[in-house]
């Protein structure tokens, strides 16, 4: 397998321009990549491939594919002589999923390490356990994350870097990682300090960053940025688009000179963009249903370059044809060496049950257990909050499992008992469509003034605008999949 080179020499570049019996200058008069004199072959070729939002889904599963025969296919890729593989990630890749979530995006790191990923971009889920976590997995990482626009307390962090360069037959690409306008996407619990640079500011730091990487040598520049605000694009074909289109995470000046590919992420939708200046910007959707690639010829006599974006479906590299590759359920045992969380069955659901009934029932559930903990010294009137499930946004009738309810339920959020004022009761969570609450008080029943208890997750709690003050955490590492677990393991759901 192909590994990452990040100490170079301009001296492996000599054999592409010594291969004739004589010394001699080479010459491309038709930019076909051939040497006029000697014929000798003076055009890289490099395949891109990127992935985004993959959310741990490592094992198979009734909603996706796991990464078994992802592997067998990048292998077989890397093991092909006529092209050069570089394979990286926009963000987003550990949190989702029971294998990867339980031990703190570990697992999938070391998956990364076997499939020599040239660089993963730090994206909004990889803060779900707070920057803490970063650390041990930047040292646990064969790769470098990176994130040029992050700061602690106004400090560059030290688990993650601006840029990376990565080496192909003498020829230098550098790389480039950014994360979005993402901080308020991360539970409060973990902000603090914490910012990413925007707009202007980060424009200049790429532009800044781009210029220091071709003065070093390279002559192609990728873009790997955690974001994607905007509008829809359409999922079939090339979109072409004007600067207002994307205005709102890429400043298209980027484009001009600067960057030379753009990988995206973050927003789950999957796209071919073209910009105003010829440059392409690929999102293949996420969670394991799409790669992004990008067929790359470069002529190093005339500089010309030329770009093939795809979008390769999961149908394709996790065929049934594609054998899978063992060392994922190697991984997977190391894990897990006794319990599997994908056979252990907590109860059987009669029906399928939508994201709506789900999240209704789990506000109901945490106003539950707040009575159960502190009904007696606190009069209860509202459990619910920010509940959403993720994909596959439903709990399907039959048998369910523990790792069924955490890839819907994946967030690691705790129960607060919290106080609020009557005004922001019923502006933020009675009268806001974005949250799913179970309550015991009437509208008409609430002062603007009085205080009110409610039981909510701790990413509600601690968004700034709902102007809640805690007054105690349920703790115990439970949280609302195991709210769930235990109703359905309770026969809840059996009729």
């Amino acid at each position: 397998m192909k590994k990452l080179l990040f100490a170079l020499s301009p001296f492996l570049l000599l054999p592409l321009f010594t291969g004739c019996a004589q010394l001699h200058k080479h010459s491309d008069g038709n930019s076909d990549g051939i040497c006029d004199g000697c014929q000798k072959k003076i055009s890289v070729e490099l395949s891109f491939y990127a992935v985004n939002d993959l959310h741990g889904k490592f094992m198979d599963s009734s909603a996706q594919p796991g990464l078994d025969e992802f592997t067998t296919y990048m292998k077989d890729l890397y093991a092909d002589p006529a092209r050069e593989e570089i394979l990286l990630a926009s963000g987003d890749m550990w949190q989702g999923t029971v294998e990867s979530s339980t031990n703190k995006g570990k697992l999938m790191t070391e998956w990364m390490n076997e499939l020599d990923f040239a660089s993963m971009t730090l994206g909004n889920h990889e803060y779900d356990w707070g920057a803490n976590v970063l650390i041990p997995n930047s040292q646990l990482a064969e790769f470098p994350f990176l994130a040029i626009n992050v700061t602690y307390n106004g400090a560059p962090v030290s688990y993650c870097k601006s840029s990376a360069v990565v080496e192909r037959n003498g020829f230098k690409i550098g790389i480039i990682g950014a994360i979005g306008d993402c901080l308020s996407s991360i539970s409060g619990d973990f902000t603090s300090g914490l910012d990413f640079a925007t707009g202007a500011k980060l424009t200049a730091l790429v532009k800044s960053e781009a210029k220091k990487l071709r003065d070093g040598g390279c002559d192609f520049i990728v873009y790997s940025i955690h974001d994607g605000y905007g509008k829809s694009f359409s999922a079939s074909g090339v979109n072409e688009v004007s600067s207002r289109d994307i205005s709102s995470y890429y400043d298209v000046s980027l484009s001009d000179g600067c960057v030379d590919l753009v990988f995206e992420g973050h927003t789950h939708q999957r796209y071919i963009l073209k910009d105003e200046h010829g440059v392409y910007h690929l999102q293949g959707g996420g969670e394991n249903s799409y790669i992004s690639s990008a067929q790359v010829s470069y002529n190093l006599i005339t500089g010309q370059c030329s770009v093939q974006p795809a979008l390769i479906s999961s149908g394709v590299y996790a065929s049934e044809s594609i054998k899978d590759d063992p060392v994922v359920g190697e991984i997977f045992n190391k894990y897990f060496p006794d319990d599997n969380p994908y056979t252990t069955v907590l109860g059987n659901n009669a029906e399928n049950r939508d994201s709506y009934e789900v999240c209704s029932l789990l506000a109901k559930l945490y106003y539950d257990k707040g009575i159960e903990k502190w009904g007696d010294k606190y009069k209860i009137v509202l459990g619910g909050g920010y509940l959403k499930l993720r994909n596959p946004y439903r709990v399907d009738a039959g048998n369910v499992t523990y790792a069924d309810l955490f890839s819907v339920l994946p967030f690691d959020n705790e129960i607060v008992l919290g106080k609020i004022k009557g005004r922001d009761l019923k502006q933020q969570f009675i009268n806001n469509e974005k949250y799913t609450v179970f309550t015991t008080v009437k509208l008409s029943e609430i002062a603007d003034n009085s205080d009110y208890y409610i039981i909510v997750d701790s990413y509600s709690s601690t968004y700034k605008y709902n102007r809640i003050t805690e007054v105690e955490r349920l703790g115990s590492g439970t949280y609302a999949r195991d709210l769930l677990a235990d109703y359905i393991a309770s026969g809840g759901w059996k009729f």
